[in-house]
């Protein structure tokens, strides 16, 4: 994990993302590259899109290029390798189209121009890419790497993938903890062998389902004491999740660390 991407647009979230970013390049030894996202205003009038539409793409233009202009002093000053690069849209696939060969991809849990932290963005861009994401809450801080991670696992392709895309990380944790909820086919032994082969230090831990998976995955989380936690995205259908709810889904919108997924 080398090349890690993180979103840039003057929001409420920016900090967390930013900070996030560089926490984990840093670790890494890695390249930075800032996406800086400028809105697309649309404005409909009785002729279909007005002319409104430009001015306020040129005021959305000059906010970002003072909002990088702002930014560039201190990444100048990070001590990190960093590029910069824009995208004209906020769409998931104006973002993905802009992700090529990058390892990470660091969103906030509350997405541009959204209000609330769903995590929905991030779930949407890990459909679209096979880079993983990085969640992180609004008000968080900083990452912590090297203290306690929990993995969340439950057997199913996007776990693996975000296990095997949270490798490098899980390296630096003093301690990584592999949960499982339910019993059946998935063993969370697996998973501590493969990280174990890997240099981890890890233990794992089945648990027998005792309600909603996604509630009773939330309550360990906050009381493991992790820094940070890995799971997969949307393990079953989507109309399943949109009808049952699901564990991933409840984890996005409520976890209060960052979260690391993948689809």
């Amino acid at each position: 994990m080398k090349t890690v991407m993180v979103l840039i647009h003057d929001d409420v979230c920016q900090e967390a993302r930013l900070q996030s970013a560089l926490d984990v390049v840093r670790a890494v030894e890695g390249h930075l590259v800032c996406l800086d996202v400028v809105q697309m205003p649309v404005i409909a009038d009785g002729f279909g899109v007005g002319g409104g539409a430009g001015v306020l793409l040129m005021d959305e233009r000059e906010r970002e290029d003072s909002n990088v202009e702002r930014l560039e002093p201190r990444l100048a000053n990070e001590g990190v390798s960093y590029e910069w690069a824009r995208v004209h849209g906020q769409s998931d696939v104006a973002i993905t189209d802009s992700i090529r060969l990058v390892d990470l991809i660091v969103v906030g849990k509350q997405g541009l121009g959204e209000i609330a932290e769903s995590g929905n963005a991030a779930a949407r861009l890990a459909e679209l890419t096979s880079a993983p994401i990085l969640l992180v809450p609004t008000d968080q801080k900083r990452l912590d790497l090297f203290g306690k991670v929990l993995v969340a696992w439950d057997g199913s392709a996007p776990a693996d993938a975000a296990i095997r895309a949270a490798v490098p990380l899980l390296k630096l944790a003093s301690e990584v903890e592999v949960l499982t909820i339910g019993e059946g086919e998935a063993s969370p032994d697996e998973v501590a062998a493969y990280l174990d082969r890997h240099g981890c230090k890890v233990t794992a831990r089945l648990l027998p389902k005792t309600g909603d998976v996604g509630t009773q995955l939330l309550d360990e989380l906050n009381g493991s004491g992790a820094r940070w936690c890995v799971m997969g995205s949307y393990g079953h259908s989507r109309l399943r999740e949109q009808i049952f709810g699901g564990a991933s889904r409840k984890l996005l919108a409520k976890a209060q660390v960052p979260v690391l997924i993948s689809h």
